[in-house]
C-alpha cells in the first residue's frame, strides 16, 4: 500500500493537468527549479522528462524482467508491476500526463536505512486549487487519515495509512509536488535547513554539461557514497579517499534488452590527494595490455596518460598536499635511492611509457584469500627497459644480499627481483599486493605478477595467441568505450565469480553464491575516464544476459591426491620450471637436442617426489617417485611409442615387484 499511494497523486495530477491545463495555457504560475528543492545529502538523483515513457521503457526490459525477482527487492517487484499494470489500464489518463520532469533523489536516514524524495512539476496545473484540493480528496476517499503541519513557509499535508503506520508527506511548492515517506525529508526539501544540491557550484557544473535524452539523467553525489554503503555493507573505510576524491557524476542513462549504459561527467575534487587527480591532469591514452594480457583475463585496471613521467610528477605534486604522506613516501624514496645508488625518476621509472595496467586472472581455486595479481607496463622501447631493469639488478646485486634469479621459459627471460614493498613505495597501495616479483618481456610491455605459475600462464598463451584482445566477447564489448582513456577497468563477471572469495568473508560469500543467479546476469562491466577540460567524461556499461542452467556453475578446484599425481603422465613445462627454478628443488638434465631428459623433485639434496624421465623424441620413458632418495609406490616404463612395457612397486623394503607387459 505504502508506494502504491503515490500512484494515486500521479493519477490525480494526470486527470487535473489533462483537464485544466489546455483551458488557462497561458496562464502564469510561480516557476520553482525541482533540483532546488533536493536537500544537498542527496546520495544520487534520478531525472526524467518523460516518465511514463521512461517506465515503459525501463520496466519492460528484460534485464528489469529478471531482477524484479530478486527477493531482496521485497514489495519494489510487486509495486513495479502493479504501477506498469496501472498505466496499461489508464493508457488515456496517463497520455494526459504528458512531458513534465519528475525527479526522485535518495537521501540517507539513518545508520541501516535510506529513504526517497519525490518532486514532480505540476506545470500549468499548480496554479489551480481545485487540484490540489483534489489530490488531497482523493487520498482522504481512500482511507488515509489527514493532517497538516508547517515547515518553513510552507503547508504540509500528512496521510497516515492505518494498515502499516507509514505517513505519506505532500507540499506544494509553486509549480512542484513535492512527496516523501519520512518528515525529515522533506522539512529539509521545504526549509533548505541541509542546504540544496543546486547550490553547489560543482553540482551546477555537471548539470550543465550533463547531456539530455535518453532514458532518464542521474546524478551521483560521490561525499555521500559510502555514507549509502553502509547501509549494506559492514566496512567501507577502504572506498571513502576514492569517492571524496570526486565532486559528482552526471549521465544519461540508456536500455537495451543486452546493454544498461551511463555516459557524462565527473568533476574532481581538487583539494583532495588522490591517484585520479593525478590522471586528470596527466592526459589520455589508448590501452593495448590486453594484447598481452591471458584470455583468462577477468579483471583489469588500465591507466592512460601522455607520459608517465607527466603523470609522476603530477602525481608527486598531489602527494606534497598532505604533510604526513609526502614527507614518508619522500623520505622512503630517499633512503631506496641513497642505498641502492640510483635515480628513482631515470632509472628505475625512466622506461615506462604511457600505460600501465592492473589485472587478475580467473582462478581454479583460492587458497587462504589469495588472487593473485599481474601488471603489465609499456615501454618506451623495450631495449630501453631491458638495459634499465638489468642495470638496476646489477647496482642491487653489487650492494645487497637480496636473491635475483633469471631462467628462459619458451625462450623468455624470466626475472625475480627481491624487493618487498617496491611497487607500494612507487605507486602506493593500489600496487601494494605486488612484492618480491617475477616479471618478464612481451612486446612492448614488461609483465610483472607475484606468482611465477600466472606469470608462465601469461606466457603460455601470449605464445599460444590466446590472449584477452583475441577473445569475441571482450572486442564486442569494448567498442562501447573510447579508444583513448585516462582510467578503463573492465570485469567478466563468470571469470572473477571465484575470486570474490578472496576479498570478501565466508557468509558475504555464500550470499553471492546463493543469488549468483542475479550477479551472473551481467556477464561484463567496463568503467571509463577521459580527462576532458578539467572534468572526467565518464561511461559505464553493463551488459545483461539472462544466465543458463551451465553459466550457473561455479566450481572450484580441488588440489590434486598423491594418486592422481602419481597417474599424471607428465610434469608441464612450466611445472618443471617452478620446480626447478622457483622452488629450487628439482633437478633436470637436458639432451643434446635441447630437450628434457628427466626432471626429478628433491627435498635435502635428494631425491624427494615426482621423477619423469623422457626418450629424446619427447615421449614419457619412465615415471615414479621417490621417497627420502629411494624408489617408492608405483613406477612405469614406456616404449618410445608410447605403449606401456612394465610396472614396479617398490614397498617399505624397497624390493621391485615386476610386471612385464
Amino acid at each position: 500500500m505504502k508506494r502504491a499511494v503515490l500512484i494515486i497523486v500521479l493519477l490525480a495530477l494526470a486527470a487535473g493537468g489533462g483537464y485544466l491545463g489546455w483551458k488557462y495555457y497561458f496562464t502564469e504560475t510561480e516557476t520553482v527549479d525541482a533540483l532546488k528543492l533536493v536537500p544537498e545529502d542527496a546520495v544520487f538523483i534520478v531525472e526524467t522528462d518523460e516518465p511514463v515513457e521512461a517506465w515503459q521503457t525501463f520496466s519492460s526490459s528484460p534485464m528489469w524482467q529478471h531482477i524484479k525477482n530478486y527477493k531482496p527487492l521485497g514489495d519494489i517487484g510487486k509495486m513495479a508491476d502493479g504501477l506498469s499494470q496501472i498505466i496499461d489500464e489508464n493508457q488515456l489518463i496517463f497520455n494526459a500526463f504528458g512531458s513534465r520532469k519528475v525527479l526522485i533523489s535518495a537521501h540517507v536516514v539513518s545508520a541501516t536505512d535510506y529513504d526517497f524524495l519525490y518532486v514532480c512539476d505540476m506545470k500549468k496545473s499548480a496554479k489551480f486549487d481545485v487540484v490540489k484540493e483534489g489530490i488531497i480528496g482523493l487520498l482522504k476517499n481512500n482511507g488515509l487519515e489527514y493532517s497538516t503541519e508547517t515547515a518553513g513557509e510552507h503547508t504540509v499535508h500528512r496521510f497516515r495509512d492505518p494498515a502499516d503506520k507509514s505517513v505519506l508527506h505532500i507540499a506544494f511548492v509553486g509549480n512542484q509536488l513535492v512527496c516523501s515517506y519520512n518528515s525529515g525529508i522533506i522539512k529539509n526539501s521545504l526549509s533548505g535547513s541541509k542546504g540544496s544540491m543546486a547550490a553547489s557550484k560543482h553540482f551546477s557544473a555537471i548539470t550543465q554539461k550533463t547531456p539530455g535524452g535518453g532514458l532518464c539523467r542521474i546524478y551521483l553525489n560521490h561525499t555521500q557514497v559510502p555514507k549509502y554503503l553502509d547501509v549494506y555493507m559492514d566496512d567501507v573505510s577502504g572506498m571513502k579517499g576514492l569517492f571524496s576524491s570526486m565532486h559528482h557524476t552526471g549521465a544519461f542513462a540508456e536500455v537495451s534488452p543486452e546493454m544498461v549504459g551511463f555516459k557524462g561527467f565527473t568533476s574532481i575534487n581538487d583539494s583532495m590527494s588522490s591517484h585520479l587527480r593525478a590522471l586528470a591532469k596527466s592526459g589520455k591514452a589508448a590501452t593495448k595490455a590486453q594484447t598481452v594480457l591471458s584470455e583468462k583475463t577477468a579483471f583489469t585496471l588500465s591507466m592512460g596518460f601522455q607520459s608517465f613521467q607527466k603523470f609522476y610528477a603530477n602525481l608527486t605534486d598531489v602527494l606534497k598536499q598532505d604533510a604526513l604522506k609526502w614527507n614518508e613516501w619522500d623520505a622512503n624514496r630517499r633512503m631506496v635511492e641513497k642505498y641502492l645508488g640510483f635515480s628513482m625518476e631515470e632509472d628505475l621509472l625512466g622506461w615506462i611509457d604511457n600505460e600501465v595496467t592492473v589485472a587478475q586472472y580467473e582462478q581454479e581455486r583460492v587458497i587462504g584469500g589469495k588472487v593473485h595479481t599481474v601488471i603489465a607496463m609499456k615501454a618506451v622501447t623495450i631495449d630501453k627497459a631491458r638495459e634499465k631493469l638489468t642495470e638496476i639488478e646489477k647496482r642491487i646485486k653489487r650492494r645487497t644480499p637480496l636473491k635475483f634469479k633469471t631462467a628462459s621459459y619458451k625462450e623468455h627471460d624470466v626475472h625475480y627481483l627481491e624487493i618487498k614493498g617496491l611497487f607500494k613505495l612507487l605507486f602506493g597501495k593500489l600496487f601494494g599486493k605486488i612484492e618480491k616479483p617475477y616479471f618478464t618481456y612481451l612486446d612492448d610491455y614488461v609483465v610483472f605478477c607475484d606468482d611465477a605459475a600466472t606469470l608462465l600462464k601469461t606466457i603460455d598463451d601470449f605464445e599460444d595467441g590466446k590472449t584477452l584482445e583475441k577473445t569475441e566477447t571482450y572486442q564486442a564489448f569494448a567498442g562501447n568505450f573510447k579508444n583513448e582513456s585516462s582510467m578503463f577497468t573492465w570485469l567478466n563477471m563468470k571469470k572473477y565469480f571465484l575470486n570474490m572469495k578472496g576479498i570478501l568473508d565466508a557468509g558475504s560469500y555464500q550470499t553471492s553464491y546463493t543469488n549468483r543467479e542475479y550477479i551472473l546476469c551481467f556477464p561484463q562491466m567496463g568503467f571509463q575516464l577521459t580527462e576532458d577540460e578539467g572534468m572526467f567524461d565518464t561511461r559505464l556499461m553493463v551488459q545483461f544476459k539472462k544466465p543458463a542452467e551451465e553459466d550457473m556453475k561455479i566450481t572450484e578446484a580441488k588440489p590434486l591426491s598423491i594418486e592422481e599425481i602419481e597417474e599424471a603422465d607428465s610434469l608441464s613445462e612450466a611445472d618443471a620450471f617452478i620446480l626447478e627454478y622457483v622452488n629450487g628443488n628439482a633437478r633436470r638434465e637436458m639432451y643434446d637436442n635441447g630437450k628434457v631428459k628427466f626432471i626429478a623433485e628433491t627435498k635435502n639434496d635428494e631425491l624427494h617426489g615426482r621423477y619423469i624421465e623422457y626418450w629424446e623424441n619427447g615421449a614419457v620413458k619412465v615415471k615414479g617417485r621417490y621417497k627420502n632418495g629411494e624408489k617408492s609406490g608405483k613406477w612405469k616404463y614406456y616404449k618410445q611409442d608410447g605403449d606401456l612395457e612394465r610396472r614396479e612397486r617398490f614397498g617399505r623394503r624397497r624390493e621391485a615387484e615386476t610386471d612385464s607387459m
